[in-house]
Formats: structure tokens, sequence, C-alpha cells
């Protein structure tokens, strides 16, 4: 055998075995180069939700239901379906939520907390939570920030619902945090 044949096999054995056990330890990989896959999904999530709101008719933009209406409030327009929706940016991303005055805390689904930057990795259902299904475990985070238009709130208690949640929740751990929230027939007006 050539030296060359030697060299590249040899090279190739070392290939193949360095994939193997970087697939392997793939957990590790990701936290010693700081990015991981989750970080792509959510960046993706965003500019195709960038893409699908810019592309949406008036009644399904959710942003066409909020308004800031001066420095430290902002008013959420019914929809057409009876519903109070808006868009809320939680940490960096952007998550459409229904409000939900029923709800102890806010809610979302895993798809939603990974867009806002909620290490998947970490979570652990363990926290109790009644629905009208029945009782459930969901794993609890804590959201350093959520904003309805101008109206924030910071380290937001929050879970994540693993499955049966068709829609995230802006519950009373957000909207407890007001000052005042005021409901009409066609609004909510939420104040800091």
């Amino acid at each position: 055998m050539s030296s060359r044949l030697i060299r590249d096999s040899i090279l190739m054995t070392a290939i193949v075995v360095g994939g193997a056990v970087a697939l392997t330890h793939r957990e590790s990989v990701y936290d010693l180069i700081g990015v991981h896959p989750a970080d792509f999904a959510r960046k993706h999530s965003e500019v195709m939700a960038g893409t699908a709101r810019d592309s949406a008719t008036p009644e399904q933009n959710a942003y066409n239901h909020t308004k800031s209406l001066d420095g430290s409030s902002t008013a959420i327009t019914k929809s057409a379906d009876g519903q109070f929706w808006t868009e809320a940016r939680v940490n960096a991303s952007s998550i459409r939520f229904l409000v939900d005055t029923g709800a102890s805390v806010v809610a979302l689904t895993e798809e939603d907390a990974m867009k806002a930057g909620v290490d998947m990795r970490k979570l652990r259902y363990v926290t109790p939570i009644n629905t009208a299904a029945g009782q459930i475990k969901a794993a609890p985070v804590t959201l350093k920030l959520v904003s309805v238009g101008n109206v924030n709130a910071r380290n937001v208690r929050a879970v994540v619902i693993r499955k049966g949640l068709s829609h995230s929740l802006l519950g009373m751990s957000y909207l407890g945090e007001l000052q005042t929230v005021q409901a009409s027939k066609t609004q909510l007006i939420l104040r800091q």
C-alpha cells in the first residue's frame, strides 16, 4: 500500500470517529461552541413570523389588535372571534397570546418557549396545573421581560406546557403586575 492511501485511510477514520464522538456528546459540543440548534429554530421562527405577519390580512394580524395609547398604557381590541389576542415581546422574541384572566400564570407552548429563549434542556415538568381537561404537569420558568405595547413587566412567573395547549396564554402573573386592567365590550386597556 502506498503512503498516500494509508494517510487517506487514517484521515477518513479520524473524521468518522470524530463525527461519531461529536454526535454522541453533542450537548457538550453545543455548550462548548456556544450555539444550540434551538437558537437556529428560534431565529427561523422569528423570521417566518415576520414574513407571515407582513402577508397576513388585517383580521389575521395580531398587531392590528394592540395599540400603545401613551407612555404607560396599551389598548387591545377584541378580535373577530370575540377574544382578546395580542403580540407580546417575551425576552427578545414576539409571541402571539390569548389574554386569559382565568389563567393564574402566563402559559407558553413549547414552540413559543423556544422562541422566547427558554433552555428546553433544563425544563422539569413538575408543577401541577388544573385545566378544563384535568390536571397536567407543567415546567415553571421565569420570563425576564414581558411587554404588550409599552406596558412591561419583569421577572414574570410562567409555565411551559408540553401538550394540549394550542396557543400561549397571557395570564395573571403578567396582568396582576399592572396598575389596572380595564375591560369593555370592545377592548382591554392595560396600564402600568
